[in-house]
């Protein structure tokens, strides 16, 4: 980013589905994208949403992908319960998780470009059991692939 970007106004647009979006423009057009907060049914809340995307705002295809992301939040859960269970056993012996929609909120998420293929993207949450700590999930295509605690 260059010193006069610095003094550049951001666009923001009102994405039907996403709601208001500020975009990130940079000279390496790759790295664009838009940041807001978007309503996720699953958890009922609005979460961080950073959205790899050109000018003209996501695409048809990264709103169909954020949708069938809640619609199979469960699934996606289900597989990223065991990672999150043993990254926390190594500070907590027989660390489990009883209720994850209790114990973790979804605070922010990544929707990556989908003509990149694997599609590399990611979902960050809070919990009860570390309250100075975000957990963060990536994932490559609908397989979660890493997970890092920090905070």
């Amino acid at each position: 980013m260059g010193l006069f970007n610095l003094f550049k106004k951001p666009v923001k647009i009102q994405d039907d589905l996403f709601g208001e979006m500020r975009s990130m423009d940079f000279k390496d057009k790759s790295k664009n994208y838009f940041e807001g907060k978007g309503y996720f049914a699953p958890t009922q809340s609005k979460t961080d949403l950073l959205i790899d995307a050109d000018i003209e705002g996501p695409t048809t295809a990264q709103k169909e992908f954020f949708i069938d992301l809640q619609n199979n939040f469960d699934q996606y859960i289900q597989k990223i319960k065991p990672l999150i269970e043993d990254e926390f056993r190594n500070w907590k012996d027989n660390f489990e998780i009883q209720d994850f929609n209790k114990e973790f909120t979804l605070v922010h998420l990544t929707i990556p470009r989908m003509e990149v293929t694997p599609l590399k993207w990611e979902m960050a949450f809070t919990t009860i059991h570390d309250a100075n700590h975000h957990v963060t999930i990536d994932f490559t295509d609908k397989e979660p692939t890493g997970i890092l605690i920090d905070g």
